[in-house]
């Protein structure tokens, strides 16, 4: 064997052994292992003056007139609460029908603007929202149905 292709040899080999040295070490040290207790707890909230500033958000039978808008959802499921100043009588009633008394699940979220219990004082169903409303404020909340469905398969 001639000393050029012995040199070759030896560098190919020299990188290839510490390009997986480095390929190893980088994957059992960067990455952080994933904390599922984190998961469901992602949440971003947002405050509108009015309906028409939120109107990306907001779901469709916040009257047009709604202000002091707050909302906090959850980023890594379907759950949102609402809470607003606006006249319950303007809800969209082609969107939202009136509600019996109901025993409603309570929301998971919360925030500090969010009566505990707020969620019994629903009147109307808007799609798969609850709206209610409790000391000149109207209430709203989406509860979760992954989660929701989750239980009801683990009481099975």
């Amino acid at each position: 064997m001639n000393k050029a292709h012995r040199r070759f040899r030896t560098v190919a080999v020299i990188a290839a052994s510490a390009g997986a040295a480095l390929l190893a070490t980088s994957c059992s040290g960067t990455f952080d292992k994933f904390d599922d207790s984190k998961a469901y707890k992602k949440t971003e909230t947002f405050s509108f003056a009015r309906t028409s500033n939120g109107i990306d958000t907001l779901p469709s039978w916040v009257p047009a007139g709604a202000t002091g808008i707050d909302e906090v959802i959850r980023t890594t499921g379907n759950e949102r609460i609402l809470r607003m100043t606006a006249n319950i009588a303007e809800i969209d009633h082609n969107v939202c029908t009136a509600l019996p008394a109901v025993e409603a699940r309570p929301a998971s979220l919360s925030a500090q603007w969010w009566p505990a219990g707020v969620e019994k004082s629903s009147s109307f169903q808007c799609g798969d929202w609850y709206v209610g409303e409790t000391d000149s404020f109207v209430y709203g909340y989406r509860p979760e149905t992954l989660g929701f469905i989750i239980d009801q398969l683990d009481k099975k």
